[in-house]
């Protein structure tokens, strides 16, 4: 490893605790000898309680709104961004998203630094289509001056037009597999236990989960069970579902990466089905097609995203359309009448996370890709 490119700065707009990716990337250069700062934008301010997991961190503590309204507060985060990364000592900034890119590329220019530039999702999603078009040219302009461009998804290079930088790789959101637990399917004896399905994730309104189609889909079926886990604006509407039908559905809020992979171990059914429509679904596949695959688990999928096309090519779920809601319910009740399916589904799901996805490999990815940086 060249001494020049030890020292890390990973820029993200958003607290860590909402990002357990950036931490296993963070985690992974760490272990292979990289100092590793960071700088986020506490953008709720109730962050104060945080267990610290850099080598140094910075904070600023600015409230702010998400989306489109964001717009107007960017210059606090951009000038923080400048004058931190223009005094701090490090090699390589590793930037979090367009929010950041812009301030980071000045500094990296200032001080002739290398700068890391990761890219989530389409930040101009939802925008009107002048102001998105002006933001996908600019984003490709920032793309071809960066050193180096990391995705979450092969899919996204189509995504966006083609990425102008012949530096790429890709790190897909996988959980790693250190947690000690034995691969069982709860078919494989008698059980009078319902068929349980497992969500975990962020629950935005704005992302359009389709969660309430699934919830009618089994509402008047016997033996099936819900239990979702998350927070954000929709938490509150889930938990009152809860209490409407707590027989079949359990909301238990937030939980730890840990416990998500416990649950998953018990669960029968992942799923997941994010609207085919936006953008960042048809591009991005998110974690939890890789949970399911390393808790040996079958998914449900919307049909037309990026998701689908993993499901499609690795045999480890089903497809369906998330706005027919008897569609919905034929493929559960599918996966729960049918065992051996059950079976053979989450075994696919598990040899692929182990051949193809397992964060060890994305780790080797990550580590390989910055030792390679000029």
């Amino acid at each position: 490893m060249e001494k020049s490119n030890n020292r890390i700065i990973f820029v993200m707009p958003d607290s860590p605790d909402h990002d357990i990716r950036i931490f296993k990337e963070a985690k992974s250069l760490k272990k292979a000898g990289y100092e590793i700062k960071l700088l986020y934008w506490d953008r709720e301010c109730n962050n104060n309680t945080r267990k610290r997991e850099y080598d140094e961190e910075k904070c600023l503590r600015f409230k702010a709104p998400q989306g489109i309204t964001l717009i107007p507060f960017l210059p606090v985060w951009w000038s923080f961004v400048l004058l931190n990364l223009l005094m701090k000592k490090w090699d390589v900034v590793h930037v979090l998203n367009f929010h950041s890119i812009i301030p980071s590329l000045i500094a990296g220019k200032l001080k002739r630094k290398s700068v890391i530039y990761e890219i989530l999702d389409v930040y101009a999603e939802g925008f009107p289509k002048i102001v998105r078009a002006i933001c996908m040219w600019l984003d490709k302009l920032f793309m071809h001056i960066a050193n180096g461009i990391v995705i979450a998804d092969e899919a996204q290079i189509k995504g966006v037009g083609g990425i102008p930088n012949r530096n790429i790789v890709t790190i897909y959101d996988s959980p790693p597999d250190i947690f000690h637990h034995n691969i069982t399917n709860r078919f494989d004896h008698q059980t009078k236990e319902d068929f349980t399905l497992f969500y975990a994730g962020v629950l935005i309104r704005k992302r359009q989960l389709n969660l309430e189609k699934v919830v009618k889909a089994i509402k008047a079926v016997e033996g099936i069970k819900l239990v979702i886990a998350g927070y954000g604006d929709l938490a509150e509407e889930i938990r009152e579902m809860s209490h409407q039908i707590p027989n079949k559905i359990e909301f238990i809020g937030k939980i730890s990466y840990e416990e998500v992979i416990n649950r998953g171990l018990n669960a029968d059914l992942f799923f997941v089905l994010r609207d085919h429509l936006k953008p960042t679904h048809i591009y991005t596949c998110g974690s939890t097609i890789f949970n399911a695959m390393r808790c040996g688990k079958p998914i449900l999928v919307n049909q037309g995203t990026s998701t689908t096309r993993i499901v499609m090519e690795e045999n480890c779920g089903l497809a369906v359309d998330s706005n027919n809601t008897e569609e919905i319910r034929g493929a559960i009740l599918k996966l729960r009448d049918n065992p051996q399916l059950c079976k053979e589904l989450g075994e696919n799901a598990r040899r692929a996370y182990e051949q193809k996805y397992d964060w060890k490999l994305m780790e080797q990815r990550m580590v390989t890709f910055y030792r390679n940086l000029n």
